[in-house]
Protein backbone atom coordinates (compact mmCIF):
# COMPACT_ATOMS: atom_id res chain seq x y z
CA UNK A 1 0.00 0.00 0.00
CA UNK A 2 1.44 3.11 -1.37
CA UNK A 3 2.07 5.86 1.75
CA UNK A 4 -0.10 8.91 1.81
CA UNK A 5 1.92 12.07 1.55
CA UNK A 6 0.35 14.91 3.77
CA UNK A 7 1.14 18.79 4.53
CA UNK A 8 4.12 18.27 5.70
CA UNK A 9 5.49 16.00 3.99
CA UNK A 10 4.70 17.46 0.58
CA UNK A 11 6.24 20.98 1.94
CA UNK A 12 9.34 18.93 2.47
CA UNK A 13 9.16 17.83 -0.63
CA UNK A 14 8.83 21.51 -2.37
CA UNK A 15 12.15 22.73 0.12
CA UNK A 16 14.10 19.30 -0.48
CA UNK A 17 13.75 19.88 -4.51
CA UNK A 18 14.11 23.88 -4.59
CA UNK A 19 17.83 23.08 -2.89
CA UNK A 20 19.14 20.88 -5.19
CA UNK A 21 18.04 23.16 -7.91
CA UNK A 22 19.63 25.80 -6.44
CA UNK A 23 22.35 24.05 -6.60
CA UNK A 24 22.03 22.76 -10.46
CA UNK A 25 21.98 19.40 -9.38
CA UNK A 26 19.88 16.60 -11.32
CA UNK A 27 18.03 14.23 -9.72
CA UNK A 28 19.56 11.48 -10.81
CA UNK A 29 23.57 13.50 -10.25
CA UNK A 30 21.98 13.56 -6.32
CA UNK A 31 21.01 9.90 -6.26
CA UNK A 32 24.31 9.20 -7.84
CA UNK A 33 26.56 11.15 -5.31
CA UNK A 34 24.49 9.50 -1.67
CA UNK A 35 24.35 6.11 -3.46
CA UNK A 36 20.40 6.03 -3.23
CA UNK A 37 18.29 5.19 -5.97
CA UNK A 38 16.36 7.53 -8.68
CA UNK A 39 13.48 6.50 -7.61
CA UNK A 40 13.69 6.90 -3.79
CA UNK A 41 14.96 10.43 -4.58
CA UNK A 42 12.01 10.91 -6.95
CA UNK A 43 9.69 9.91 -3.92
CA UNK A 44 10.68 11.93 -1.58
CA UNK A 45 10.22 14.93 -4.00
CA UNK A 46 6.88 13.99 -4.27
CA UNK A 47 5.65 13.92 -1.17
CA UNK A 48 6.69 10.24 0.36
CA UNK A 49 8.49 11.08 3.95
CA UNK A 50 11.80 11.08 4.77
CA UNK A 51 13.70 10.17 7.61
CA UNK A 52 15.99 13.12 9.47
CA UNK A 53 18.80 11.47 8.59
CA UNK A 54 17.86 11.10 5.00
CA UNK A 55 17.19 14.82 5.20
CA UNK A 56 20.17 15.44 6.68
CA UNK A 57 22.79 13.60 3.86
CA UNK A 58 20.25 14.73 1.26
CA UNK A 59 21.05 18.92 2.39
CA UNK A 60 24.33 18.30 2.98
CA UNK A 61 24.83 17.16 -1.19
CA UNK A 62 23.03 19.97 -2.45
CA UNK A 63 25.27 22.31 0.00
CA UNK A 64 22.41 24.02 2.15
CA UNK A 65 23.58 26.36 4.68
CA UNK A 66 23.64 25.57 8.23
CA UNK A 67 20.63 27.74 9.46
CA UNK A 68 18.11 26.97 6.12
CA UNK A 69 19.77 22.90 6.85
CA UNK A 70 18.48 23.15 10.51
CA UNK A 71 15.21 24.77 9.65
CA UNK A 72 14.30 22.43 7.20
CA UNK A 73 15.07 19.57 9.21
CA UNK A 74 12.10 20.20 11.30
CA UNK A 75 9.99 19.55 8.51
CA UNK A 76 11.34 16.03 8.89
CA UNK A 77 10.72 15.60 12.32
CA UNK A 78 8.12 13.17 12.69
CA UNK A 79 4.69 15.18 13.58
CA UNK A 80 1.12 13.95 14.36
CA UNK A 81 0.10 13.39 10.53
CA UNK A 82 -3.91 14.64 11.08
CA UNK A 83 -3.02 18.46 12.22
CA UNK A 84 -0.24 20.75 11.52
CA UNK A 85 0.32 23.75 13.22
CA UNK A 86 1.94 26.75 12.11
CA UNK A 87 2.31 29.89 14.95
CA UNK A 88 1.97 32.93 14.04
CA UNK A 89 4.69 34.45 16.48
CA UNK A 90 7.53 32.07 16.19
CA UNK A 91 10.65 33.63 14.55
CA UNK A 92 11.66 30.87 13.32
CA UNK A 93 8.47 30.25 11.23
CA UNK A 94 6.75 31.18 8.38
CA UNK A 95 3.24 30.35 7.95
CA UNK A 96 2.78 32.03 4.91
CA UNK A 97 5.76 30.09 3.17
CA UNK A 98 3.66 26.56 4.22
CA UNK A 99 0.35 28.23 2.89
CA UNK A 100 1.89 29.39 -0.17
CA UNK A 101 3.25 25.78 -1.22
CA UNK A 102 -0.18 24.32 -0.61
CA UNK A 103 -1.75 26.65 -2.47
CA UNK A 104 0.72 26.71 -5.74
CA UNK A 105 0.11 22.35 -5.88
CA UNK A 106 -3.56 22.72 -5.70
CA UNK A 107 -6.04 22.57 -8.60
CA UNK A 108 -9.37 23.96 -6.66
CA UNK A 109 -9.37 26.37 -4.30
CA UNK A 110 -12.56 26.90 -1.67
CA UNK A 111 -12.29 29.85 0.80
CA UNK A 112 -14.89 30.86 3.29
CA UNK A 113 -13.99 34.15 5.57
CA UNK A 114 -16.46 35.06 7.72
CA UNK A 115 -14.99 38.52 9.13
CA UNK A 116 -13.57 40.15 6.50
CA UNK A 117 -12.67 40.20 2.64
CA UNK A 118 -10.70 36.71 1.93
CA UNK A 119 -6.64 37.71 2.01
CA UNK A 120 -5.97 36.63 -1.56
CA UNK A 121 -8.40 39.12 -2.68
CA UNK A 122 -7.44 41.85 -0.53
CA UNK A 123 -5.81 45.69 -1.57
CA UNK A 124 -2.50 46.57 -0.01
CA UNK A 125 -4.34 49.54 2.14
CA UNK A 126 -6.26 47.04 2.69
CA UNK A 127 -3.96 44.39 3.93
CA UNK A 128 -2.42 46.58 6.12
CA UNK A 129 -5.02 48.53 7.77
CA UNK A 130 -6.18 44.85 9.22
CA UNK A 131 -2.44 43.88 10.33
CA UNK A 132 -2.59 47.50 11.52
CA UNK A 133 -6.05 46.97 13.72
CA UNK A 134 -4.37 44.01 14.69
CA UNK A 135 -1.60 45.68 16.50
CA UNK A 136 0.35 42.72 16.75
CA UNK A 137 3.47 43.42 14.64
CA UNK A 138 6.54 46.25 14.55
CA UNK A 139 6.13 48.50 11.44
CA UNK A 140 9.39 46.38 9.47
CA UNK A 141 7.58 42.88 10.23
CA UNK A 142 4.56 44.75 9.05
CA UNK A 143 5.62 45.60 6.12
CA UNK A 144 7.47 42.14 5.44
CA UNK A 145 3.90 40.69 5.83
CA UNK A 146 2.15 42.99 3.42
CA UNK A 147 4.29 41.95 0.67
CA UNK A 148 4.38 38.68 1.31
CA UNK A 149 0.55 39.07 0.99
CA UNK A 150 0.62 40.73 -2.29
CA UNK A 151 3.55 37.84 -3.68
CA UNK A 152 0.72 35.75 -2.52
CA UNK A 153 -1.94 37.02 -4.71
CA UNK A 154 0.26 36.35 -7.70
CA UNK A 155 -1.20 32.90 -7.51
CA UNK A 156 -4.35 34.34 -9.53
CA UNK A 157 -2.16 35.53 -12.28
CA UNK A 158 -0.08 32.68 -12.97
CA UNK A 159 -0.31 30.68 -16.80
CA UNK A 160 -2.94 28.11 -15.02
CA UNK A 161 -3.67 28.85 -11.98
CA UNK A 162 -6.11 26.79 -9.79
CA UNK A 163 -10.37 27.24 -9.84
CA UNK A 164 -11.16 29.26 -6.84
CA UNK A 165 -14.53 29.74 -4.50
CA UNK A 166 -14.61 32.80 -2.15
CA UNK A 167 -17.14 32.71 0.16
CA UNK A 168 -18.08 36.55 1.24
CA UNK A 169 -20.26 37.78 3.56
CA UNK A 170 -22.27 40.99 2.89
CA UNK A 171 -21.43 42.23 6.11
CA UNK A 172 -17.99 42.57 5.46
CA UNK A 173 -18.52 44.31 2.32
CA UNK A 174 -20.18 46.41 4.21
CA UNK A 175 -18.04 47.56 6.98
CA UNK A 176 -15.55 50.20 6.53
CA UNK A 177 -12.23 49.19 7.04
CA UNK A 178 -10.35 53.23 7.66
CA UNK A 179 -12.75 55.30 5.17
CA UNK A 180 -15.15 55.26 1.92
CA UNK A 181 -12.25 56.00 -0.22
CA UNK A 182 -10.48 52.75 0.90
CA UNK A 183 -13.35 50.51 0.48
CA UNK A 184 -14.12 52.15 -2.95
CA UNK A 185 -10.51 50.68 -4.14
CA UNK A 186 -11.75 47.54 -2.46
CA UNK A 187 -14.71 46.94 -4.02
CA UNK A 188 -13.61 47.76 -7.39
CA UNK A 189 -10.62 45.30 -7.12
CA UNK A 190 -12.90 42.77 -6.52
CA UNK A 191 -15.30 43.34 -9.38
CA UNK A 192 -12.12 43.05 -11.70
CA UNK A 193 -11.74 39.58 -9.64
CA UNK A 194 -15.03 38.22 -11.05
CA UNK A 195 -13.51 38.84 -14.76
CA UNK A 196 -10.83 36.04 -13.71
CA UNK A 197 -12.55 32.85 -15.78
CA UNK A 198 -11.05 30.80 -12.78
CA UNK A 199 -12.13 33.23 -9.79
CA UNK A 200 -15.82 32.79 -8.16
CA UNK A 201 -16.97 35.04 -5.86
CA UNK A 202 -20.04 34.77 -3.71
CA UNK A 203 -21.84 36.84 -1.30
CA UNK A 204 -23.61 35.55 1.59
CA UNK A 205 -26.28 38.13 1.63
CA UNK A 206 -27.76 39.91 4.53
CA UNK A 207 -30.60 37.89 4.69
CA UNK A 208 -28.78 34.54 4.85
CA UNK A 209 -28.83 31.84 8.20
CA UNK A 210 -25.99 33.41 10.49
CA UNK A 211 -23.22 31.00 9.10
CA UNK A 212 -20.55 33.31 10.49
CA UNK A 213 -21.44 32.35 13.87
CA UNK A 214 -20.40 28.95 12.98
CA UNK A 215 -17.90 28.56 10.22
CA UNK A 216 -13.96 29.77 10.88
CA UNK A 217 -12.00 31.44 8.65
CA UNK A 218 -10.96 28.40 6.28
CA UNK A 219 -9.43 26.94 3.34
CA UNK A 220 -9.80 23.70 1.68
CA UNK A 221 -7.87 23.22 -0.98
CA UNK A 222 -7.85 19.79 -3.66
CA UNK A 223 -4.67 18.40 -5.46
CA UNK A 224 -4.95 16.31 -8.30
CA UNK A 225 -2.87 13.29 -6.66
CA UNK A 226 -3.60 13.90 -2.78
CA UNK A 227 -6.05 13.64 -0.59
CA UNK A 228 -8.04 17.69 0.10
CA UNK A 229 -6.27 19.94 3.29
CA UNK A 230 -8.04 22.30 5.48
CA UNK A 231 -5.78 25.31 6.14
CA UNK A 232 -7.93 26.63 9.19
CA UNK A 233 -7.18 30.34 10.59
CA UNK A 234 -6.65 31.61 13.96
CA UNK A 235 -5.57 35.11 15.97
CA UNK A 236 -2.01 32.62 16.83
CA UNK A 237 -2.10 30.21 14.49
CA UNK A 238 -2.39 28.86 11.28
CA UNK A 239 -3.85 24.80 11.29
CA UNK A 240 -3.56 22.75 8.47
CA UNK A 241 -6.05 19.49 8.64
CA UNK A 242 -5.71 16.43 6.56
CA UNK A 243 -7.86 14.19 8.73
CA UNK A 244 -10.14 12.74 6.78
CA UNK A 245 -13.45 12.97 9.09
CA UNK A 246 -12.96 16.11 10.02
CA UNK A 247 -11.83 17.32 6.68
CA UNK A 248 -15.36 16.06 5.15
CA UNK A 249 -16.99 18.34 7.81
CA UNK A 250 -15.60 21.63 6.23
CA UNK A 251 -17.08 20.02 3.28
CA UNK A 252 -20.41 19.78 4.73
CA UNK A 253 -20.53 23.48 5.71
CA UNK A 254 -19.12 24.84 2.40
CA UNK A 255 -22.14 22.84 0.35
CA UNK A 256 -24.41 25.09 3.14
CA UNK A 257 -22.73 28.04 2.09
CA UNK A 258 -23.46 27.18 -1.25
CA UNK A 259 -27.13 26.98 -1.32
CA UNK A 260 -27.35 29.95 0.88
CA UNK A 261 -25.30 32.85 -0.92
CA UNK A 262 -26.24 34.57 -4.01
CA UNK A 263 -25.41 33.05 -7.94
CA UNK A 264 -22.12 33.91 -9.22
CA UNK A 265 -24.05 36.81 -11.26
CA UNK A 266 -25.91 38.16 -8.37
CA UNK A 267 -22.94 38.47 -6.32
CA UNK A 268 -21.22 40.49 -9.01
CA UNK A 269 -24.20 42.98 -9.50
CA UNK A 270 -23.72 43.20 -5.37
CA UNK A 271 -20.29 43.81 -5.45
CA UNK A 272 -20.67 46.86 -8.37
CA UNK A 273 -23.72 48.26 -6.43
CA UNK A 274 -21.65 48.51 -3.49
CA UNK A 275 -18.56 49.95 -5.06
CA UNK A 276 -20.86 52.87 -6.23
CA UNK A 277 -21.76 53.71 -2.61
CA UNK A 278 -18.53 54.04 -1.40
CA UNK A 279 -17.65 56.17 -3.98
CA UNK A 280 -20.32 58.26 -3.52
CA UNK A 281 -19.54 58.38 0.26
CA UNK A 282 -16.27 59.62 -0.63
CA UNK A 283 -17.52 63.26 -1.91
Amino acid sequence: MTEKSTVRTREMAYELKGQRELNRMTLRELARRADWSASKVSAWENGRRISPIDAAIYLAHCGTKAAERARLLELAKPPGDLYWVRPYFDKLVDPMKSLVVQENLAETIVSHSPTAIPGMLQTEDYVKELHELAGRYTADRLKLLVQARLDRQQLLQRRNPPRCLYFVYERSLRTVVRDPALMHEQLQYLVLATNLPHCTIRILPETALPYHLVGSRFTIMEFPEHSPVVYEETYAAGLFIDDRVAVEAFYVLATRLEQAALSEGQSREVLVRLADEFERMKE
